[in-house]
């Protein structure tokens, strides 16, 4: 129990310092700190940990670069792609078996990405402007590669919950206008970190595997 909350000590004050790398603010330093703190509390110290903490570290860099410069560097998705689908085979939260949990990432960079895409198109040809910024469809692209198809959907759907609620609220304090922009960013983020701690989700493609074995 002790050495437990040593840890959490050591992790708190380790997010607290990548928060001072990805933007010198108070309330980076202590999100950085808390997620970090949240994670080894639900994964203590393993492999799944670490490979959060790299997701959670992105999450976090990306929503900074979208609020302050309405901007999503490339760089991050493509290495969530990257990482994720390569890391894919020990990531726990994918599957039971090392096969389904490559497929599920495969499936989560085409769902978490392809949702976000068909939204833009529809809204692209409905509204005639841009809905959705192309750094938010790479970006769910690479969460869908940690999270898994089932989660990535889960993630847009919580994220455009949020953003509408924010959304509503701004306007009722005017704080922007009515066509004004909101970065869909941070919510994309916030909603992908919140699935790493909801139950897994029966996985269809475990059942089919297994079928398919027996």
């Amino acid at each position: 129990m002790i050495s437990f909350i040593l840890g959490i000590i050591l992790v708190f004050y380790a997010g607290f310092k990548v928060g001072n790398v990805i933007y010198k603010t108070s309330f980076i330093k202590f999100l950085s700190a808390f997620s970090f703190a949240l994670l080894f509390y639900r994964f203590s110290f393993s492999f799944q940990f670490i490979l959060f903490v790299f997701l959670t570290f992105s999450l976090i860099s990306v929503s900074v670069t979208d609020y302050f410069y309405r901007i999503i560097p490339v760089i991050f998705p493509i290495f969530l792609i990257i990482a994720g689908v390569i890391f894919s085979f020990m990531n726990l939260a994918l599957g039971g078996t090392y096969s389904s949990r490559f497929i599920n990432s495969v499936l989560g960079i085409l769902t978490g990405g392809g949702v976000l895409l068909t939204v833009g198109f529809l809204g692209h040809l409905i509204y005639k402007k841009e809905v959705i910024g192309g750094g938010d469809i790479k970006l769910m692209a690479g969460v869908g590669a940690f999270i898994g198809w089932e989660k990535a959907l889960f993630a847009v759907f919580i994220a455009a919950v949020m953003g509408g609620i924010a959304g509503l609220i701004l306007l009722a304090a005017k704080k922007i206008e009515k066509k004004g922009y909101i970065p869909f960013g941070p919510f994309l983020s916030t909603a992908s970190f919140i699935t790493l701690f909801l139950p897994q989700f029966s996985s269809l493609l475990d059942m089919f595997l297994y079928e398919k074995c027996y």
